[in-house]
């Protein structure tokens, strides 16, 4: 399963002692910038073309499916805790923003895999969910089975995932660009394309 990230292993000198270098696991995740697009009008005001790159950049990295809905159930999975856990968030009164849910239409619940990474400064999962709270996500679809290290632990509903480079909370500026009309959109990708590689 791909999120759209890579983990890299990164050789850093850390003071133990004596300053033994150790290895260190972390992610390069790839999120677009404003830098990566362009414009293709080159008499656009400048103050406009940065508040529509900044727009652009956003617009790409804003997840397929969006929806808002009240965390229900936390559950744990399991998986390589100290890295990577893997839990299931339970929703109730969902409201589909962007993207679709078929069963989440017919019965107003999302189950979410949320496949976490730690560098191991992260808090336990019970400090980051709140049962009960309001929350606007951002997910990818997903099939009914949950898997880690090639062994399956979890098959049942899951109507969406996040992976550990997924942007889980969108932007005020994404949640704009949701209520956008597709003239807008339509503009931004066509006025504003990726740049080429050298």
């Amino acid at each position: 399963m791909r999120f759209g990230c890579r983990h890299s292993a990164l050789s850093a000198a850390i003071a133990l002692g004596i300053g033994w270098p150790v290895t260190v696991l972390a992610l390069d995740c790839g999120f677009a910038v404003p830098a990566y697009f362009e414009s293709i009008d080159a008499e656009v005001d400048p103050a406009k073309k940065a508040e529509d790159l900044e727009t652009r950049a956003a617009l790409a990295n804003l997840s397929p499916i969006v929806f808002s809905g009240r965390l229900a159930q936390v559950r744990s999975l399991g998986g390589p805790e100290a890295q990577a856990p893997i839990e299931l968030l339970i929703f109730r009164d969902v409201k589909v923003l962007r993207g679709e849910l078929s069963r989440t239409a017919r019965d107003g619940k999302a189950v979410v895999a949320v496949y976490g990474w730690c560098d191991g400064s992260c808090p336990p999962s019970r400090q980051r969910w709140a049962p009960g709270a309001l929350l606007t996500i951002g997910i990818y679809s997903a099939s009914d089975l949950v898997k880690t290290e090639g062994k399956a632990i979890y098959h049942g509903r899951v109507d969406g995932q996040i992976g550990p480079c997924g942007s889980m909370f969108p932007s005020q500026l994404q949640l704009k660009l949701i209520a956008a009309p597709p003239e807008e959109i339509a503009r931004l990708e066509r006025e504003y394309p990726r740049r080429k590689r050298p």
